[in-house]
């Protein structure tokens, strides 16, 4: 009987545990790369050797203070190394694969939600021994950096230069201006009255007024007024927040969502992204796929724009600097982080750009497709 118990009690202490580990498919990577050996940043880290298969990570000892201390993780930085094409062809898998190692091994790393980078040493013309080196996880943590200690070197006498002597410039003989005499303006000679008057002149003049008396007021046409543009009305901008918000129903869930749901989003490309007549004969050109990573209040944190036309990819560019907040992502009751991944192209039914296949991470569950408002999801 005290077995039994002992393997209930054993039982619900490694739940929690095991229930904290999450789905590799709900993580969300920023990607980088560098073309040299990657320097880790100035604050504390515990470098974990990456590894590949199904076995895990092996444990490293500032990894399980992390663990036994509780100190939150603010940043994993995953370092590997590209020298040809057949090693992108295998990124996705081997990256894949070191992840989830790392969280079998260390679950509680994520705990805290902490930003996750796949960062890429590539270069082809690398030391790759200093890329094997360099690569594998680099956990940053919280806290303050303890000094290191330095030994002290002896300073290093430097001899004295002889001090050049400056020798002062001779002071220049001050040489007296002579005053100019200004000349004395001459005053002007006195126009001479012209006592004959031209009889002519004054005749002309005294014929040309009484023809305009005859003719009356001129009448001077007024222009058009011109008609005042139309002026849209402009929408106020949504204002995020510093901390995720709490629904009113603790099991409320909603996905990532523009206002409007997928029409709201179809009518903000078509009325962001115009296109010309060229880009009209030609719109089998037209294709982007844009990955959004957004934060827990709906704002776009990073957005990275892939396509063949650069000419369309900064259209989108631009299109998506003048995008609202989105309806943040709800899981549990509770805003959080997520991406969208959208390919736009040219849509013939509507004849403009519109969105299609696309995919959101971390995976909403099935019952949660319906893209909420504000107002129906969190209390006034």
């Amino acid at each position: 009987m005290k077995k039994i118990l002992a393997f209930i009690l054993l039982s619900f202490l490694v739940l929690p545990a095991v229930g904290q580990a999450p789905a590799f498919e709900d993580l969300i990577f920023e990607a980088d790369s560098t073309t040299s050996t990657y320097k880790a940043k100035g604050k504390n880290f515990a470098f974990i050797r990456s590894k590949r298969g199904t076995g895990g990570v092996n444990k490293t000892s500032t990894g399980d203070s992390i663990i036994s201390k509780a100190i939150p993780v603010t940043d994993i930085y995953l370092v590997f190394t590209e020298m040809n094409s057949a090693d992108l062809a295998l990124r996705e898998a081997a990256n894949r694969e070191r992840w989830e190692n790392l969280i079998k091994t260390y679950p509680e790393f994520f705990a805290e939600s902490p930003n996750l980078y796949n960062l890429c040493q590539c270069n082809s013309a690398g030391n790759l021994e200093d890329f094997k080196q360099a690569q594998g996880f680099y956990v940053y943590f919280a806290g303050k950096v303890e000094p290191v200690a330095v030994a002290a070197s002896k300073p290093v006498a430097k001899k004295e230069e002889p001090k050049k002597e400056i020798e002062e410039p001779k002071k220049k003989e001050k040489v007296k201006e002579e005053k100019k005499e200004e000349p004395k303006a001459e005053k002007p000679a006195k126009e001479e009255t012209v006592k004959a008057e031209k009889p002519k002149k004054e005749k002309k003049e005294k014929e040309k007024k009484e023809e305009k008396a005859k003719e009356g007021p001129v009448v001077v046409a007024q222009p058009e007024p011109t008609p005042e543009p139309e002026v849209k009305e402009v929408k106020p901008k949504k204002e995020g927040y510093s901390k995720p918000k709490k629904a009113k129903d603790a099991k409320v869930c909603r996905p990532p969502c523009y206002d409007g749901g997928d029409e709201g989003l179809a009518a903000f490309f078509k009325e962001n992204i115009i296109l010309n007549k060229k880009q009209k004969r030609k719109s089998g050109d037209l294709i982007s796929v844009v990955t959004l990573q957004l934060n827990f209040d709906g704002s776009i944190k990073k957005s990275m724009i892939q396509g063949a036309n650069e000419e369309f990819n900064k259209q989108v560019e631009d299109a998506i600097k003048k995008m609202d907040l989105w309806n943040p992502a709800i899981k549990g009751g509770v805003t959080i982080k997520s991406q969208v991944k959208m390919t736009l192209k040219y849509d013939n039914s509507t004849k403009a750009i519109k969105p299609f296949e696309t995919v959101i991470i971390p995976r909403p569950a099935p019952k949660c497709t319906e893209c909420l408002s504000d107002s129906q999801v969190f209390a006034e």
